[in-house]
């Protein structure tokens, strides 16, 4: 069944027959233009669904967007060639995101009337006339996607007089094709791809297309030229409004980037040259009691110097990882850093809400830039789980008749865990926050389960605590009972979620979502009659489970460890191995005679 469905998986539903981009770098007075040119054939019925509409965005303040191909060849005689719908709209994620600028948009490419086997044409042309901020400029092309590519290529021409940094990941070397004494011309064939599996749990397909990247400017050049940027034009002094402030936060960071989490709403208009990009002014921030991430990131900046610290802004990608080169464009989202010693560094982010490392678990390992006076290079968030943790106790009796377990449950957790946590409690209304407790601790309905902690306090663990009930399996036979006691399997959804979507061996690559320790201690009484064989303890590299037996009580110690994020391939046969034994009843059934 396995093979089955990976082959079902690897077919690709549609194919490129060309995919195809080339740049035209001139110089940075006349902008970058940046050309696509895709040609798709739809396999499948999801391939049809994908491709009927396709979807560009672009920031009118500093590009704009043109589709100067747009049509459909249908295969069957008699229907011809049709022209595609475009139409121009506010981008989807602004108002669900609490973001209102329109400058923001995108561009639909709608294709009537497509089936199966259909022929799609399109070019687009995306005309970029500065880059926000400053002109650092750079580009990622990828050579494979999750369909597959049958024939594909990368053009770049490049000013002669102008560096150029490139970087490739499994592709050759490029032609290099001298057009004339003012423009160089770098040419990579890509040709076939196969298609990349997009499974739950899988790495993004940019993390495993072969790449070429290339940039204008070296990182360190990045980093000193959007210091002075934001040096310059943004770190203005305004002692009194600052002082004001400090006098209610006192000069700690944490606290200073508290107040700033909970005074300045993450709400942005359409402020500024380019919002979201260019950030404002420290007052203008403050006299709006709202911004995005480089809003307060650029005013907890101010007010960690008056207060005498020494911070830097850190910029970094929350949708794909930098390798080696950045740009302007690269990174859509800022936070605040400190310095403590040669080997520790402080990180503050106050647009984020659930962290109280600064930075939330989903950067882990991701590169930033450093923005400093003298340059820095991309650095790494750090990889930490020996924080992340997810504690559960329960204390019940168990009834035999009916194979219920009624007791007292009490959770704690700590780092992804408890962040996972918090984010979800805060996208759920108030009225339906037992219910999803109940789901995720695997409560029947019906129980009394409540949070005991504040929300908004990121310093402060989370406790779950209530009463409820658990079911749990009773077979009575040849005179003997076999009680299968509920463990992680039951306690734990979000484990028992990646248990459903890892262990298939369907790939390599696996991206565990939320890495934590888990473990659940369960004590029950009201035991059936009879003397109790419970199983041999069992422990491997990252699972162990083991019974006790203490007069009238039935004691259970389980643990299993969902960590790293992005196994190795020993790591990866080590989870999934543990998986496994959590799912064998074997380990769980206790017999009484």
């Amino acid at each position: 069944m396995l093979f089955i469905l990976a082959i079902i998986l690897a077919s690709p539903d549609a194919v490129f027959l060309n995919h195809d981009v080339t740049l035209y770098c001139s110089s940075p007075d006349s902008g970058y233009e940046e050309v696509t040119r895709e040609v798709i054939i739809p396999l499948t019925a999801r391939g049809v669904e994908r491709y009927r509409e396709l979807v560009s965005s672009f920031r009118n303040t500093w590009e704009s967007l043109d589709i100067s191909i747009a049509e459909i060849r249908h295969w069957r005689s008699g229907r011809g060639t049709d022209e595609a719908v475009l139409k121009e709209n506010p981008h989807r994620s602004l108002l669900h995101g609490g973001r209102l600028e329109s400058s923001l948009r995108e561009l639909f490419v709608e294709f009537p009337g497509i089936e199966i086997g259909d022929t799609l044409f399109i070019e687009i042309r995306r005309q970029i006339n500065y880059l926000p901020m400053d002109d650092f400029y750079s580009y990622t092309f990828y050579a494979a996607a999750r369909d597959s590519i049958d024939s594909g290529s990368f053009k770049v021409f490049w000013p002669a007089d102008r560096e150029i940094h490139i970087s490739t990941t499994d592709l050759p070397e490029p032609e290099i094709i001298l057009i004339n004494d003012t423009t160089v011309c770098f040419s990579w064939k890509t040709y076939s791809h196969s298609p990349i599996a997009t499974l739950p749990f899988s790495l993004n397909t940019a993390e495993c297309s072969p790449s070429i990247t290339i940039a204008s400017h070296q990182p360190s050049d990045v980093s000193a030229g959007l210091f002075a940027v934001l040096d310059e034009t943004l770190m203005q002094d305004y002692e009194p409004a600052a002082d004001s402030i400090l006098a209610v936060t006192g000069y700690e960071p944490g606290n200073i980037s508290g107040w700033v989490s909970e005074e300045i709403e993450y709400l942005s208009g359409n402020w500024g040259r380019d919002p979201g990009y260019s950030p404002r002014y420290p007052l203008e921030t403050l006299n709006e009691h709202a911004g995005v991430c480089r809003d307060k990131a650029v005013l907890l900046l101010w007010l960690l110097r008056r207060a005498g610290h020494d911070p830097y802004a850190v910029l970094t990608s929350t949708s794909r990882n930098i390798i080696e080169f950045a740009g302007s464009r690269s990174f859509d989202h800022m936070l605040v850093a400190l310095d403590l010693n040669s080997d520790e560094v402080l990180y503050l982010d106050p647009s984020n809400s659930f962290s109280k490392d600064g930075y939330p678990y989903t950067l882990r390992g991701a590169a930033y830039l450093p923005l400093t006076a003298s340059g820095s290079e991309l650095a790494c968030f750090p990889e930490q789980y020996n924080r992340d943790s997810l504690s559960i106790l329960i204390e019940g009796a168990v009834d035999a008749d009916s194979g219920i377990i009624r007791g007292n449950i009490n959770v704690t957790m700590s780092g992804a865990a408890d962040e996972l946590f918090r984010s979800m409690i805060a996208g759920v209304p108030p009225g339906r926050i037992s219910e999803l407790l109940e789901t995720l601790f695997g409560l029947l309905p019906g129980s009394d389960i409540h949070i005991d902690g504040d929300m908004e306090i990121t310093g402060q663990p989370l406790t779950v605590r209530g009463r409820g009930s658990w079911e749990c399996s009773i077979i009575r036979k040849d005179n003997s009972l076999y009680m299968l006691v509920p463990g992680l399997e039951t306690f734990d959804l979000t484990g028992s979620r990646a248990s459903a979507l890892v262990l298939p061996d369907l790939r390599d690559n696996v991206f565990i979502e939320t890495p934590y320790f888990a473990s659940v201690r369960l004590n029950l009484t009201g035991l059936p009659s009879g003397s109790p064989e419970i199983p041999d303890p069992f422990s491997e590299s990252n699972y162990s489970i083991e019974f006790y037996h203490n007069n009238d009580t039935l004691c259970m110690e389980e643990s299993m460890s969902l960590q790293p994020m992005i196994p190795d391939s020993h790591q990866l046969d080590d989870l999934r191995s543990g998986l496994l034994s959590r799912m064998s009843g074997s380990f769980r059934t206790v017999v009484f005679r």
